[in-house]
């Protein structure tokens, strides 16, 4: 499985719990997640990939600069429209562009910091994002809706599903 697939793979992870939740559980703040809802985890992941795709056009990167809509959060059919077109404009790019990415690590100033690096390593970056995501969310999903069945490899990093199934084979 290429990158891409990958992607397009742990994405409709997302899909999944989007058609099994409605608006009040979907943006139901979650004391076991500090307060936050599974819509504010999921407008986060669209937002990094959203502002990943838009950016990477004009060669520089700046998660700090993503446009936060909270009408993703608010409601999981417009995450499940943001969503559907990312996975089309995903399988349109280029992974081999080169990037700069622009990273600030002080939370008093507005400094850059300025990263070379490639549309392919920030997928390979948001990839992992997502997994972390995702396993934050099932914790939410067991509390909001402990009923539902998720895939076996939602939130889970395929290294640890491979380890898993190598310990078990043994």
């Amino acid at each position: 499985m290429n990158l891409i697939e990958a992607t397009i793979s742990k994405l409709t992870n997302i899909q999944f719990y989007l058609r099994n939740l409605d608006e009040q559980l979907y943006g139901e703040p979650l004391e076991l997640l500090s307060y936050a809802s599974i819509g504010e985890h999921t407008r986060h992941i669209l937002e990094f990939y959203t502002c990943l795709l838009e950016q990477s056009k004009e060669g520089t990167v700046n998660y700090d600069q993503r446009k936060r809509d909270k009408t993703i959060q608010a409601d999981p059919q417009i995450a499940g429209n943001v969503l559907s077109s990312i996975v089309v404009q995903l399988q349109k790019i280029d992974v081999g562009q080169q990037l700069q990415l622009e990273i600030c690590y002080d939370a008093e100033q507005e400094v850059a910091n300025i990263v070379e690096t490639s549309l392919e390593r920030e997928l390979v970056y948001n990839l992992e994002h997502v997994i972390h995501h995702l396993a934050i969310i099932k914790i939410g999903l067991a509390v909001l809706s402990p009923k539902l069945r998720l895939p076996e490899d939602f939130g889970v990093a395929p290294s640890t599903m491979r380890f898993k199934k190598n310990s078990c084979a043994q």
